[in-house]
């Protein structure tokens, strides 16, 4: 694909996530999308034949995005804790520095379009993180637990911490907050 098409596809999808989340996937029309993308209706559709192509292409897209973040510089701590830790900590900080994009994946995960992947989707594309999750997971009280309702149970924390810093009105430590959530988790998960 050519840096143009790269671009036009890049600003659709762009503009299609900021509507989403500011609309929702049914409020957000298809010729707002393009009207905001600076594209022709039938460019959008060239690139998207459906809105739920546009959709999942979004999601994928910061899905990778968010993966390669929440993976950096795991693999350099020496201790399945510090692991955790840092994965925490990349969660909540890709989070509050991309709010739009992490609201977006917010929306599509409590969506239908989620029921129509398959459940080891969500964590392929993050070799570090399902490795950390399931060495410790598997040593603690959600032993025998699907890994998806394993990775539920740690990003609804992870979800409340991020719209504590992101929301308007709050004056917290945000390393704080990161730091003191992680270890509820971690000694709710690991007894430690």
């Amino acid at each position: 694909m050519t840096g143009e098409k790269n671009e036009k596809k890049a600003a659709i999808a762009g503009a299609a996530v900021r509507l989403f989340t500011e609309r929702g996937f049914h409020g957000t029309p298809t010729s707002l999308i393009a009207r905001e993308a600076g594209v022709s209706n039938g460019t959008l559709f060239h690139y998207f034949p459906t809105k739920e192509d546009l959709i999942n292409f979004a999601y994928f897209e910061i899905k990778n995005r968010m993966a390669e973040e929440i993976g950096r510089g795991v693999d350099a701590e020496r201790t399945e804790r510090e692991r955790m830790r840092r994965m925490w900590r990349n969660a909540v900080l890709w989070g509050v520095d991309h709010p739009d994009e992490y609201m977006f994946v917010q929306q599509f995960c409590s969506s239908p379009f989620v029921r129509r992947l398959p459940p080891e989707e969500f964590l392929k594309d993050a070799p570090a993180v399902f490795e950390s999750l399931t060495g410790t997971l598997g040593k603690s009280c959600l032993e025998g637990i699907p890994i998806e309702v394993a990775f539920a149970v740690i990003s609804s924390p992870i979800d409340a911490v991020i719209r504590s810093i992101i929301n308007p009105g709050g004056n917290l430590d945000r390393d704080r907050l990161i730091d003191a959530s992680f270890e509820i988790i971690w000694r709710g998960l690991t007894g430690e």
